[in-house]
Order: C-alpha cells, then sequence, then structure tokens
C-alpha cells in the first residue's frame, strides 16, 4: 500500500475519531440546558464535514487535497491535546496528541 493511502487512512480515522467525540459530547449535553447542547450540535456539524473531507482522497487522488485535509486534522488533534491538557485528563491529552504526531509524521512521509 502507497504512503498516499496509508496517510489518507490515518487522516480519515483521525476525523471520524473526532466525529465520534462530538456525537458523545451531544448526548450528554442533551440532559443539560439549551447552550451546551446546540454547542454539541456546532461540533457535529464541523465534524462531520471533516469526516466527509477526509474521504475524498480515496476517490480522487490529490497530493495537494489530501496536504490540506491532513493539516486540518493535525491541527484539531493538537488543539484537541492542548484542550486535554487544560482539563488535566491524560487520555484526552495523550490520545489526540499521539494521534496528531503519526498523522504529521505521515505527512511528512508523504511528502519525501
Amino acid at each position: 500500500m502507497s504512503i498516499y493511502y496509508i496517510c489518507s487512512a490515518f487522516t480519515a480515522i483521525s476525523a471520524f475519531v473526532s466525529f465520534g467525540f462530538s456525537i458523545e459530547a451531544f448526548i450528554k449535553a442533551k440532559n443539560l440546558d439549551g447552550s451546551a447542547s446546540t454547542n454539541a450540535m456546532y461540533a457535529i456539524s464541523r465534524s462531520s464535514a471533516l469526516v466527509l473531507g477526509s474521504i475524498v482522497p480515496f476517490f480522487f487522488y490529490s497530493i495537494s487535497y489530501l496536504a490540506a485535509i491532513t493539516i486540518i486534522m493535525v491541527m484539531v488533534q493538537a488543539f484537541d491535546a492542548f484542550i486535554g491538557y487544560k482539563i488535566k485528563n491524560n487520555f484526552k491529552t495523550f490520545g489526540p496528541m499521539l494521534t496528531s504526531i503519526g498523522n504529521l509524521f505521515c505527512f511528512t512521509w508523504l511528502l519525501y
């Protein structure tokens, strides 16, 4: 399997995991006030766009497109790791951090 498809898979998995956490946030927010539920719905809409964007490279071979969506997911995961660090949750810190680093490694490998 070429590095293009490995990087595509890593990016897509990252987007799907992010989408899963958005759905989890929405389910938990349903029992809270309206603004928490609304914010969770916004997170779902953004995460679903990233999921759709991350599957495009499997159908249309484009290194520049893959680079763009990969960089976006690296940043999303890095920001998630920062948030996990701020709330002092090791799982939500190290999971996204390792995903971000792994995705960055695949991207760097793709470019060389």
